[in-house]
């Protein structure tokens, strides 16, 4: 999926001795790879920010939960501005098992899919469907220009590999065929137009 993906906890992070968590930091890489090594908040890739700046994030802020500091089922993955901008945010009453309540609040990665709440424009741009999505792409900046070009080049390097998958079913239909007629060359016309439209796919994407 090219766009928030389902994304699954482990069925059982490991504990200590004693049955108690071991430090939060302790669950670094299994949290990356239930988060897919993706922010679970903008959608960045972990290579797309050169493998740098995601840091762990307490969903729930330990500030406000303390009991949870070390519970690895409360923790995800997010880019270091994603981070800071959720910081102990938490506009919920904590007395409450709910992660938002009308317009505000946060979207749980692990309950919820969260293309339910966004749609993504060719642009690139997240376009809220519905609450709380508003209030997280305000408060986290989720339009931020940076992450507008990530998910615009995402749209068009799909089409690229749509054409190329194109391309090369034409080619080798007439490679199969063994011979070259008319339908033929009408059909490797269409390999190269499909060819020229990754070319221009790729132009847009440097130039961006």
């Amino acid at each position: 999926m090219t766009f928030f993906p389902k994304i699954v906890r482990c069925e059982k992070y490991t504990v200590k001795e004693c049955g108690s968590y071991h430090g939060y930091a302790y669950y670094k890489d299994q949290i990356h790879i239930d988060c897919q090594y993706r922010c679970v908040y903008c959608d960045i890739k972990l290579d797309e920010c050169g493998h740098e700046g995601f840091a762990l994030d307490h969903f729930r802020p330990q500030e406000k939960f303390p009991d949870l500091k070390n519970d690895p089922k409360n923790l995800v993955v997010a880019c270091s501005k994603c981070n800071r901008s959720k910081s102990s945010h938490w506009p919920v009453d904590i007395k409450l098992e709910v992660t938002y309540l009308d317009e505000m609040g946060f979207i749980d990665p692990f309950e919820h899919n969260r293309l339910d709440f966004f749609c993504v424009e060719l642009s690139g741009v997240l376009v809220p469907k519905r609450s709380p999505s508003k209030y997280l792409i305000k408060l986290l900046g989720l339009n931020r220009p940076s992450r507008v070009v990530v998910r615009r080049n995402r749209q068009l390097q799909r089409r690229i590999d749509d054409l190329i998958v194109s391309a090369e079913a034409i080619i080798n239909e007439v490679i199969q065929s063994g011979e070259m007629t008319e339908s033929s060359w009408r059909k490797l016309e269409s390999a190269k137009v499909a060819i020229s439209g990754v070319r221009q796919l790729r132009q847009e994407i440097s130039n961006t």
